[in-house]
């Protein structure tokens, strides 16, 4: 008997995912976006209208041609096509979970592995192209000040711009000890201090602070007194971008977003001696191999650890290459023969241990 898809559908959306998960915003809207593309796929492929596809239209076969569908059609990148993947998963789990007659399409569906991509370089600012971008605001324009409370916020504190675009009023503590509590992945709050330029720039910017609704917490807004979105904020760091290019011309070949700002924050947190486990802490990282990635990508530490190494080279290859343990080895054909109590093997003592 054919199950149609409505039902499991609401209450993947309503319930599951925001009540008993407790996922992201964003994430139940990733999925959602998900699911229509393969609900528009299937039912283009099966010759049916939306409403009338069933569960067991969405077979295997129809999943992996819907991926291939989403990289050769719609050009989208295997980071995207895996992205996907993951939303199909979670929603044919739920399923699984629902009805056990289902179990075995389900398996077969959630066994799809992920598709291997090409990890790029991650871009981010060297120390004179940030200070360029942060002197291209002028405190004197209409949103100056917003402006410059806003990069300073982002530099300082590394947060992800969801997190920015969330951050309300009553997160702030402007006093002696400036601090801003941040509300990250997983709904896990961690709190980051501020510097002072960092606090004074924030108190200036509340001051003309001016929501439309005077209920509104968050803290930064756009021109008609709303809380700036993601792509607000996107747009207000790309012209502060441009005008920076002309005292920095390297910063025209970087393509500079909120996320940039984020790894260069990890990455001058990192060269200043600071450990990774602690910067990982810093940027909310869940997992510390994340933070693992800006060590590898530091061509400056790189170049320091070379820069301690001895430069010639022994028996043609580099020093740091040969292991320690290899000439230990190579000293015990010089060394005296040892006994199981490490003591040197003399006639002596070899008489009295017979």
């Amino acid at each position: 008997m054919s199950m149609p898809l409505a039902n499991p559908v609401k209450r993947f959306f309503s319930d599951y995912l925001p009540v008993q998960k407790g996922v992201a915003a964003n994430t139940v809207m990733a999925y959602r976006d998900t699911l229509k593309l393969l609900l528009c796929y299937a039912a283009d492929t099966r010759k049916k209208a939306v409403e009338k596809l069933t569960v067991e239209d969405l077979d295997e076969p129809l999943v992996l041609a819907f991926l291939d569908h989403l990289e050769t059609a719609r050009g989208c990148s295997a980071r995207t096509r895996n992205a996907r993947l993951a939303a199909i998963r979670a929603f044919f789990g739920f399923l699984a979970r629902e009805n056990p007659l289902l179990l075995p399409q389900c398996q077969t569906i959630r066994a799809i592995p992920t598709k291997r991509h090409e990890h790029k370089t991650m871009t981010y600012l060297e120390e004179k192209e940030t200070k360029a971008v942060l002197d291209a605001v002028e405190g004197t324009a209409r949103r100056g000040v917003r402006d410059q409370a806003l990069l300073l916020v982002l530099y300082n504190t590394g947060a992800r711009v969801s997190e920015i675009v969330n951050l309300k009023v009553g997160s702030l503590r402007l006093d002696d000890a400036p601090q801003v509590n941040l509300l990250g992945k997983g709904q896990k709050h961690r709190t980051c201090p501020l510097w002072p330029e960092t606090a004074e720039a924030l108190r200036a910017y509340l001051q003309e602070r001016m929501p439309r609704d005077p209920r509104c917490e968050q803290v930064f807004l756009n021109a008609n007194g709303s809380p700036l979105t993601r792509f607000g904020i996107r747009h207000i760091l790309g012209k502060h971008v441009m005008r920076a290019q002309v005292a920095c011309p390297s910063l025209t070949s970087k393509r500079v977003s909120p996320h940039t700002l984020r790894h260069t924050t990890a990455m001058h947190l990192l060269r200043s001696g600071n450990e990774v486990n602690m910067v990982s802490y810093w940027l909310g990282h869940a997992d510390i191999n994340t933070t693992h990635v800006y060590v590898e990508i530091d061509m400056e530490m790189k170049r320091r650890m070379l820069e301690k190494a001895p430069s010639p080279v022994v028996n043609g290859a580099a020093p740091w290459r040969r292991p320690g343990i290899l000439d230990w080895l190579d000293g015990l054909t010089k060394a005296p023969r040892l006994c199981a109590a490490n003591r040197e093997v003399t006639p002596e003592n070899h008489a009295s241990t017979a």
